[in-house]
């Protein structure tokens, strides 16, 4: 269960996956996202899965075993998940002020101003136009950096101190974001333009797109990223399970239940594009890519409306849907960079606790993360991962 709580997670389930397919043709990303998770990604996270219980070694202590010269691959992924980890926390912490913002009568975005106005102005309140500015990224933003204190604050007690407690609420953090997800779909699909929505999701398959080698780079990068094999975490969490347990079926139901999250939220996200779109009087790609990947923050706010009197309670409810998809992982990631430089640590004959590495790690990501708190946060959070 905690490995699949780490694979159902924001960024790649929730927050990128539509954006991308937007970008890339619709139906034809959806088919080379599929066959990019069936013949590439799968197979890498069951194969990691495996390695991990087999040898019973950390992720960086796997890669010395396999052949010694090879530590700095190891090293890499490290710092790899290390640079992800600081800029998912800004992508985590946009969810605090919707929360925020959700308790308040009317909604904000639905008085005087839209959903993409308040995302532009009120949350990222990036520059119009970006050629035309000071220079540098501009001046921090108390909103987000706010923000991005309090959800390091509940990583660092959440990793240092509560892994019990975390392990009996994964649970929790899993189904009920299934089934508010279903919920929204049910509700979505019925509105105007939403067939016009998903029908550019799945039904008007452009075979020519194909062709286009970035269609199927960016569906390889986008399911990578979801899955994350490669990042170290399903090595770390396999090495510590009984070796009786059938990792295989593990490894396939995590990737099943990962890629079918995305599909289903793609329902959900691309029936709320049509029908803003039809209000709008737009094409479904222009409402798709003009808020870049907040998609998913203006789509949902934009979709709470149609609850009536039950607006704020939604709201509030797929808010922290969204913060929980993302602390399951940010959970996963801190912990699988906290045991890496324990090991590393106890092999020089150091012995900190854990609470003592976790608060240092995490003190270190929280600056990197600041310099997405900024005005040109967002853009530059968009360069960090293409």
């Amino acid at each position: 269960m905690p490995i699949l709580s780490k694979s159902l997670h924001i960024k790649g389930n929730v927050w990128r996956f539509p954006y991308v397919i937007a970008q890339n043709g619709g139906s034809a990303a959806v088919f080379a996202y599929l066959i990019c998770a069936i013949f590439v990604a799968w197979p890498l996270f069951m194969y990691e899965l495996i390695l991990g219980q087999y040898l019973r070694l950390d992720f960086i202590k796997i890669w010395e075993a396999i052949r010694p010269r090879w530590l700095s691959f190891a090293w890499a992924q490290f710092l790899l998940l290390f640079i992800c980890q600081s800029y998912y926390s800004m992508i985590i912490a946009y969810t605090l002020p919707y929360i925020v913002g959700s308790v308040q009568d009317p909604l904000p975005w639905t008085d005087g101003t839209t959903s993409e106005q308040y995302w532009e102005d009120t949350i990222l309140n990036s520059y119009d136009d970006l050629h035309d500015k000071p220079r540098g990224p501009g001046p921090i933003q108390w909103r987000l950096a706010a923000a991005l204190f309090v959800l390091w604050i509940i990583t660092f007690f959440s990793v240092a101190f509560g892994k019990n407690i975390l392990s009996q609420v994964t649970y929790v953090t899993v189904i009920l974001p299934v089934v508010l997800l279903i919920i929204l779909v049910c509700v979505t699909v019925h509105q105007p333009g939403a067939r016009a929505g998903i029908q550019f999701y799945i039904g008007n398959f452009d075979y020519r797109e194909l062709a286009k080698l970035d269609v199927w780079a960016t569906a390889l990068g986008q399911i990578l990223f979801s899955l994350s094999p490669g990042f170290g975490t399903a090595i770390t969490y396999s090495s510590l399970v009984s070796k009786k347990e059938d990792v295989y079926r593990a490894g396939l139901i995590v990737s099943l239940s990962n890629s079918a999250f995305s599909l289903l939220g793609g329902f959900a996200i691309f029936s709320i594009v049509g029908f803003m779109a039809e209000e709008q009087g737009k094409t479904i790609q222009e409402v798709a890519t003009m808020s870049g990947t907040g998609l998913a923050f203006v789509t949902i706010a934009e979709a709470m409306p149609l609850f009536g009197a039950a607006q704020n309670a939604m709201s509030v409810l797929f808010y922290v849907m969204l913060l929980t998809l993302g602390l399951d992982s940010s959970y996963a990631w801190t912990e699988t960079i906290v045991h890496a430089v324990e090991e590393v640590l106890k092999s020089k004959g150091y012995r900190l606790p854990t609470w003592q590495v976790t608060l240092v790690l995490c003190v270190i990501m929280f600056c990197f993360g600041l310099v997405f708190t900024t005005r040109m946060g967002c853009n530059i959070l968009d360069v960090s991962i293409s």
